[in-house]
């Protein structure tokens, strides 16, 4: 393994699957999904880590890049199970969800659950390549499953929000021998209520005084979620 890139684990999207079979034997896999968090207490956030389940996943909205104009971001938490047909397509073969926290731009806050209802998409990348554990020498402690069967990747999901709304989910995962260019982070659609405000000098001309500004529910697309934060872990049974 690549040790100046072990190190970046402490703030990284890892997807660790557990493979069952092969991938020539075209086999679905069963994939459990986790938020998940890796805690590190070596030296700068550094290797030992834990891979520990219960973490959370912040993704920002365009806003946030704007000077002035506030950041609407939302959070997410949770768990659940999918089947990827081996032939890369669509399934309705899942379970779980968790939470979800949009916090708008003005400062209002909304919150609720979210389900999975289909698995879109579910593409592996390369495996980890982890070092040999030694007795009290390990550099990875996986409390959700075992890190030796780990993979980088991405998987997309659709949810049903406890608002009514529904929305795409997407986790992307880097794993240790990946180039930089495959991401790391996660993505979210969801419709929120907003301020509906024309912004002077950017989307408009100046507006008056009085311009009335009213609670519109708008399609947002959070995209923005940073590089090394977060993981997402997947194990895999037959």
């Amino acid at each position: 393994m690549k040790h100046a890139k072990i190190g970046l684990i402490a703030l990284s999207l890892m997807l660790v699957l557990t493979v069952g079979a092969p991938a020539a034997s075209a086999q679905a896999e069963h994939v459990q999904w986790n938020i998940a968090s890796v805690p590190c207490s070596g030296p700068g956030g550094t290797y030992p880590c834990t891979l520990t389940p219960g973490g959370s996943a912040t993704a920002t909205a365009t806003d946030c890049f704007i000077p002035g104009v506030g950041c609407t971001s939302i959070t997410l938490t949770g768990s659940g199970t999918f089947e990827a047909p081996s032939s890369g397509g669509s399934s309705s073969a899942v379970t779980g969800g968790g939470t979800w926290k949009v916090t708008a731009a003005d400062g209002t806050v909304t919150s609720g659950t979210f389900v999975v209802t289909q698995l879109v998409q579910w593409q592996k990348s390369e495996p980890l390549d982890v070092p040999q554990c030694f007795a009290t020498d390990c550099l990875t402690i996986d409390l959700i499953g075992n890190i030796r069967d780990a993979w980088g990747g991405v998987a997309v999901l659709r949810v049903a929000y406890s608002d009514g709304t529904t929305g795409v989910v997407t986790f992307a995962c880097s794993g240790l021998p990946d180039p930089a260019a495959v991401a790391e982070g996660v993505t979210a659609t969801k419709v929120v209520q907003l301020n509906n405000i024309a912004i002077p000098g950017i989307n408009v001309p100046p507006l008056p005084p009085n311009f009335p500004i009213t609670k519109k529910p708008l399609p947002v697309f959070f995209w923005s979620a940073g590089v090394f934060q977060y993981t997402v872990e997947f194990h895999v049974r037959d």
